[in-house]
């Protein structure tokens, strides 16, 4: 049963990398009005926590923005770069290479989906808006490599979309996110169309809350978690 949920979601996520290779150029420009900047400055919330780990892991970076605020932060740290999408990967390359020159030997990119992905042992591993792509049960697989792969003390740090339980916001937010799954429907093919139940998830697998942070009244969010040994 494992294996048909990760060969479905690799023919999955093949498609839309592609996909978001469509996108690539003005992806940071979407996410910026669609959120009022909120996206970029969610990210960032807790990065000051992360200064001192030597070994991370990024999937699903994108065009490289939090990449370059992390080899800022920390100045000694190296990083594997994870992207589906091979304009994604070529656009947080430039970025690098243009703004940070002298810190480009600290990150290797790879292009490939994370199912294909073979996990080493990682201080840090990020996730930024990027658990969102996939349904719950193929969450659930996720946390548990993550957990697998994360040193004694390393964190996961995750910034994504969240519901309000009530309220104005809690309506607002199901139907911004139906609209926001229909336009990545259409532009890469991304077949989930539901927000999985991330926090809900990683705390099963163990994982307990150490900061969070909201966004955007409340449907944004950043936590940093750590494993329960």
């Amino acid at each position: 049963m494992i294996h048909m949920l990760q060969n479905k979601q690799k023919n999955e996520a093949s498609s839309v990398g592609k996909g978001f290779d469509r996108i690539a150029f003005l992806y940071d420009e979407i996410a910026q009005i669609a959120s009022f900047n909120q996206i970029n400055k969610s990210q960032l919330a807790f990065l000051s926590h992360l200064s001192t780990q030597s070994t991370c892991l990024i999937l699903g970076g994108g065009t490289g923005y939090f990449l370059q605020k992390l080899l800022e932060e920390n100045k000694t740290i190296h990083v594997t770069y994870v992207d589906a999408s091979v304009k994604m990967i070529a656009s947080a390359q430039k970025r690098i290479t243009k703004n940070l020159p002298n810190e480009l030997h600290r990150v290797i990119f790879i292009n490939a989906c994370v199912e294909d992905f073979i996990f080493e042992n990682y201080d840090l591993i990020i996730c930024n808006y990027f658990l969102d792509l996939f349904d719950d049960a193929y969450v659930t697989l996720l946390i548990e490599r993550f957990k697998q792969h994360l040193k004694k003390d390393g964190l996961l740090y995750i910034t994504d979309f969240s519901i309000p339980e009530k309220g104005f916001m809690h309506w607002s937010a199901k139907v911004g996110l139906k609209i926001l799954y229909l336009f990545f429907k259409w532009t890469t093919n991304l077949p989930t169309q539901n927000l999985p139940a991330i926090d809900a998830i990683v705390k099963q697998k163990g994982f307990y809350i150490l900061s969070v942070k909201s966004f955007l009244k409340g449907i944004l969010k950043c936590t940093v978690y750590k494993y329960i040994y």
